[in-house]
């Protein structure tokens, strides 16, 4: 006999549109959840999920602008006078965002470090000179071996604070010798060659001499007639005896002391700052 499947009544359909419709709302439900969690991990990944975010935040932001403030004004050189009130009007603009967001910020200005940029370009012949300066940084010579004689009586020297380097044509070749390590360090003499002191590399290769040991004292060029070429570095002085013609004042650095308070935490902290583009 055959089977015969009895027709679902009309309660039947409508307790089964009534469990769909309790389903696709639990999926609802659930699929809404999944959405906030991700927007709320969103927001803790973005502000650190670290109570000091929206203090580094501040930290950051100020530096980033002063370094770049400050290499602004370097390019035409600048004094301490000159850069305080610019530094304030960055951290003012600082503050007053992150004042909205709920924290209380400043920043204050501990020390300006004035210093000299001090180049000469295509010159057959460098100038002498010296200054005494806490420190230096971004000395970079293109030496034109073309305009250089041969020989160890055609030597010129740099000096380092107490240490000092030879740079003479010898043979064919560039020669550094000297410094702490007492090193000597050739390449070919043909053309220009790249001596960057402070990174200690002569043509590209390494030269430690011991730039690193360089902490302080007199530095400057001797026996200069003797060099050809082009050169610039940055020196922490306020010395302008014997500086060479091609120099001006320039914002060395700036200590940067900063405070902020939020509702997760005090924080204070002094922080150095260069110009942008400087090697610190």
């Amino acid at each position: 006999m055959a089977q015969i499947d009895r027709v679902p009544s009309g309660g039947d359909r409508g307790q089964m549109i009534l469990l769909m419709g309790v389903v696709l709302a639990v999926m609802f439900v659930a699929l809404a959840l999944l959405v906030n969690a991700a927007i709320y991990t969103d927001n803790v990944a973005t502000r650190g999920g670290d109570p000091a975010g929206e203090a580094l935040e501040y930290q950051n932001g100020v530096v980033d602008s002063t370094a770049g403030l400050l290499a602004e004004e370097n390019d035409g050189g600048a004094t301490a006078g000159e850069v305080e009130p610019a530094i304030g009007n960055v951290s003012e603009h600082h503050r007053r965002y992150h004042l909205r967001r709920g924290a209380a910020a400043e920043t204050s200005v501990d020390t300006v470090n004035e210093g000299l940029f001090i180049n000469e370009s295509d010159a057959i012949g460098f100038a002498n000179w010296d200054v005494s300066a806490d420190s230096a940084r971004e000395f970079d010579m293109t030496l034109d071996t073309g305009g250089m004689s041969e020989g160890n009586e055609t030597s010129f020297y740099i000096d380092l604070g107490t240490e000092q380097l030879e740079v003479n044509k010898t043979s064919g070749n560039l020669v550094i010798e000297g410094g702490s390590e007492n090193v000597e360090c050739t390449a070919d003499a043909d053309g220009d060659v790249e001596f960057n002191v402070s990174s200690e590399l002569l043509g590209g290769d390494p030269c430690e001499f011991g730039w690193s040991a360089f902490d302080g004292g007199g530095i400057g060029i001797r026996n200069g007639e003797n060099g050809a070429g082009s050169y610039a570095l940055t020196v922490d002085t306020d010395d302008s005896v014997g500086q060479p013609p091609d120099s001006k004042p320039v914002i060395y650095d700036v200590d940067l002391t900063f405070r902020i308070t939020t509702p997760e935490l005090r924080y204070e902290r002094s922080v150095t700052v260069t110009p942008e583009g400087a090697d610190a």
